[in-house]
């Protein structure tokens, strides 16, 4: 069994964007990285924000993460939840 995360839920989820673009310091990308391994709450997001970037940049599109967009999607997605 593994053990439980060492952050909570709600802050992996908040890092998850700079998870992602490799933007936190390497003491935080280690703890997200962590949560994600064994939080199965989290991990379904993660690996859906990882495959829409990649979808995005893929089509050639600059990703540009703004805090009203960070909110917005969190929004959706708490009310998907």
């Amino acid at each position: 069994m593994s053990a439980p995360p060492e952050i909570p839920c709600d802050e992996a989820v908040r890092r998850v964007y700079e998870f992602l673009d490799s933007e936190l310091d390497a003491t935080w990308q280690e703890r997200v990285r962590r949560h994600l391994e064994v939080c199965r709450r989290c991990y379904p997001l993660f690996n859906f924000e990882r495959a829409f970037l990649e979808h995005i940049r893929s089509r050639g599109h600059p990703v540009e993460r703004s805090e009203e967009l960070v909110t917005r999607i969190r929004a959706a997605l708490d009310e998907t939840g």
